[in-house]
């Protein structure tokens, strides 16, 4: 096993999803779900089958020492 350090950015673009308004809650929804598409991408998701076309999972920066 090894240890490493570093970064990950990821941009998740999002068009036409459906969330409910109100309670304050629109944007911890929208966050949800582009972390949940951002996790569909991943090869040990358990998740593959949500992966949703409406969501754009780029991987913008990998930094790893």
């Amino acid at each position: 096993m090894a240890i490493f350090s570093g970064e990950v950015i990821i941009k998740v673009r999002f068009k036409d999803i459906q969330v409910a308004v109100g309670y304050g809650m629109t944007s911890a929804i929208i966050k949800h779900r582009c972390l949940e598409q951002a996790y569909a991408i991943s090869p040990w998701s358990d998740i593959k089958s949500q992966k949703n076309d409406r969501f754009e999972v780029i991987v913008e920066k990998e930094n790893i020492e």
